[in-house]
């Protein structure tokens, strides 16, 4: 059977299981665009009841790890019953993987323009509402799985250990920014002895929902949640702001520090934001190393792209390096009319006669990737390898037979250098990133653009 005929059954098969809960039938099941580790749908029965279904389908890349849906779903009873803005869970099924919950109507940052006063209102009321989540006592909470790691330096080391087994279970996507960035985390945990917090872990634009006067309606994908220190949601806001513009990190922090009475220390800042971006990377390069139909592979490799580079000019902020200016792409030959042709036909033709929004994401998606096969052709695959093969050279003083053997060295290197004195492997890093962002930079639009800088 056909990876899109396995996933149609299982879509009927669930339908099924909606059925037997509510006693109705269910007479749409519509994917929601946008996810990366679960699949969600607006579920209608026939009694005109509106539900949200959260499925882990097995082909995402948190399937078969310790982030369950199971886990997910107690999280979000636990959370539901201290009121805070969650969905209610009606029904969980083990057998499919799937949550059936409430359905909140509200809007996302990713499909509305709010204006400015609006916008900060949000801000406000997010940063309100995830303070609030670091003030409960997962004890009280019935939360007894997370109970055991009451300190920051025991929860950050668990963190860790669980995203380097990720990262030693990888079959593909070896990259030496990953390795640095564990170990380097891993030597500079701040406050260990201080009071851990349950964290969402992945908060920010696109995970809640907010009503027409700025209320925050409810936190969603509470997957990776854990128990870690308070900064790393606020670091996570800023990181989400990578793929939409939400506010300035100016203020968000002006807003946390407005919510806990307490000033923001930007270098323990800095950690957090590392530690949010190499767990994002870790689980992008998982998905990306089994894709699948189910998942929108554009979305996630494009902001796989965002969040490599980000993370490697954030390493080379704590080694006051300076990260070069993007520069331009040669002019492109006519050899790429092809790529042009693509991306023109899924621009123009294609994309404005589609109505489906999740279909219509699809063909956005189709459209940048259309958009980096062109620039990498133009800039040139081989060209790119063989110039990072020598930087690793010149990092090295050796010669290699092949670019694979020149990446695996990195990141060796990238494992065993000696962190005070890592300079020149963060320099070679730093080159790397900023050439794929530049070959990226057209079919990330602004994307490729944003910083994360206070």
């Amino acid at each position: 059977m056909s990876e899109s005929a396995a996933v149609g059954t299982a879509q009927r098969s669930l339908a099924a299981w909606v059925d037997s809960v509510t006693g109705q039938h269910v007479e749409a099941l519509v994917p929601i665009p946008g996810g990366g580790s679960r699949n969600t749908y607006v579920v209608d029965t026939a009694d005109r009841a509106r539900y949200l279904l959260r499925v882990d389908n097995g082909l995402g890349p948190l399937s078969k790890t310790i982030f369950t849906i199971g886990r997910e779903y107690r999280i979000l009873s636990a959370l539901h019953a201290a009121g805070r803005a969650v969905p209610a869970i009606h029904h969980h099924s083990e057998a499919h993987a799937a949550l059936l919950m409430e359905f909140i109507h509200g809007k996302t940052s990713y499909q509305v323009s709010a204006d400015l006063e609006l916008q900060r209102r949000i801000q406000a009321n997010l940063m309100r509402e995830i303070v609030a989540l670091h003030s409960h006592d997962v004890a009280d909470l019935g939360l007894s799985e997370f109970a055991e790691d009451r300190e920051v330096g025991a929860a950050l080391a668990r963190d860790l250990g669980i995203l380097g087994a990720m990262v030693r279970d990888l079959a593909l996507l070896k990259e030496p920014e990953v390795d640095f960035a564990l170990r380097w985390l891993a030597s500079n945990v701040p406050d260990p002895e201080g009071r851990a917090c349950l964290a969402h872990g992945d908060v920010g634009p696109g995970n809640f929902l907010f009503d027409e006067h700025g209320a925050i309606r409810a936190i969603i994908d509470w997957e990776v949640a854990h128990m870690g220190h308070p900064l790393e949601d606020l670091a996570a806001v800023l990181c989400r702001a990578l793929g939409v513009s939400f506010g300035t990190a100016a203020e968000h922090i002006a807003n946390y520090e407005h919510e806990t009475g307490e000033p923001v220390d930007r270098r323990k800042l800095d950690y957090f934001v590392i530690l949010v971006l190499t767990r994002w990377y870790v689980g992008l390069n998982l998905a990306l190393s089994r894709p699948s139909v189910s998942q929108h592979v554009a979305v996630l490799a494009t902001y796989r792209q965002s969040v490599a580079y980000t993370l490697v000019c954030m390493l080379a902020r704590q080694y006051r390096i300076d990260v070069p200016a993007l520069e331009p792409l040669p002019a492109p030959s006519a050899s790429v009319f092809i790529h042009d042709h693509i991306v023109d036909t899924l621009e123009t033709l294609v994309g404005p006669a589609v109505n489906d929004p999740f279909v219509a994401e699809r063909v956005r998606g189709a459209t940048n990737l259309a958009r980096f096969l062109r620039d990498r052709e133009v800039y040139g695959a081989e060209r790119e390898l063989r110039e990072q093969q020598r930087g690793i050279e010149a990092l090295t003083g050796t010669a290699y037979a092949s670019h694979e053997l020149a990446l695996a060295d990195l990141c060796r290197i990238a494992r065993e250098v000696p962190l005070t004195g890592a300079e020149p492997l963060v320099h070679c890093l730093v080159a790397v990133a900023s050439r794929r962002q530049a070959i990226w930079a057209a079919a990330m639009g602004s994307m490729a653009h944003r910083v994360i800088g206070y």
